[in-house]
């Protein structure tokens, strides 16, 4: 199984990308949903129906496929959707931005706090947590933001298919290390369909021994089948849970299915990122019966 897996991220991803990028800003074609269709059977041992889709898996990739609205491109830029949630919510709810550029060589190390985050606006994964700054390479941050900002993350990623990826225009920002106790503060990821929020999965110990539990949305222990669920915690969720409903509910309202990604500081809410793709094209949900029942409630 991991040789064929080696052999579609090295063969058939390239492929795959290559006829995205081909098509530009058009929705899917026959071709490359056939492509897609394959890889998708490769991970979830069945094989899709993506213009008629009934499960989640299915309407998550068809929203790749052929959702070309540009309110994704806003909501995957990490330094832009500031603004959006702003005007939702309030700033209030946004972590600090200490800075914000095009240049890794414009950063003012000298004068940023002890802690902070470098992060590139475009993508999954572009950040790096400094936690003493007097201890950090700083040519090697420059050398390895420079390289994200090289990337476009939409096209060069995976299949090529997150589009609300590709049009983004790539920046640096810089923001507040918000924590608890020097370790990443619990991670509320809000699943929220037609503007209710169904259920919370919460990410313990993100950067450590890190563990995923799923939680309704009173903070009763459920079994959803995501992946990364290794066992039910003992958890009763934070006193202001009703407010995170509120906030996710308000970000989410004019979507189908979005998830809203929220941080929980000693009762403040900060707001972490929306995620139109969870999982993207890498996550097999499991188990089938629970991919349907998802499916259903993403109207």
């Amino acid at each position: 199984m991991n040789l064929i897996n080696g052999i579609f991220k090295r063969l058939y991803w390239p492929i795959c990308r290559a006829y995205a990028r081909h098509l530009g800003d058009r929705p899917a074609d026959s071709l490359l949903r056939f492509l897609c269709s394959i890889d998708y059977y490769r991970l979830n041992r069945f094989w899709p129906n993506f213009v008629h889709p009934q499960y989640f898996s299915e309407k998550l990739w068809n929203r790749m496929l052929y959702d070309r609205n540009p309110q994704l491109t806003l909501l995957n830029d990490n330094l832009r959707v500031r603004e959006h949630v702003k005007s939702k919510v309030g700033s209030d709810y946004l972590i600090p931005l200490l800075w914000s550029g095009n240049s890794p060589k414009e950063i003012p190390f000298d004068e940023l706090p002890l802690q902070f985050v470098l992060k590139a606006n475009h993508g999954c994964g572009y950040n790096i947590i400094v936690r003493d700054k007097s201890q950090i390479d700083r040519l090697k941050n420059k050398r390895q933001l420079q390289k994200w900002l090289d990337e476009n993350f939409g096209q060069d990623k995976y299949l090529g298919i997150a589009w609300g990826y590709k049009n983004i225009r790539r920046s640096i920002l810089i923001e507040e290390f918000i924590n608890e106790n020097g370790k990443a503060p619990l991670d509320f990821k809000c699943w929220v369909f037609s503007g209710h929020l169904e259920f919370f999965s919460v990410h313990f110990d993100r950067f450590e021994r890190h563990s995923v539990s799923t939680f309704d949305r009173n903070f009763r222990p459920i079994d959803v089948g995501l992946p990364l669920t290794e066992k039910r915690r003992e958890y009763y969720g934070p006193e202001n849970y009703k407010e995170m409903i509120n906030v996710a509910e308000t970000l989410a309202e004019e979507f189908d299915f979005m998830r809203v990604d929220l941080y929980n500081l000693g009762g403040r809410i900060y707001f972490g990122e929306y995620t139109p793709y969870p999982g993207g094209v890498t996550i097999r949900f499991l188990p089938k019966e629970m991919d349907y029942l998802l499916g259903e409630r993403w109207k």
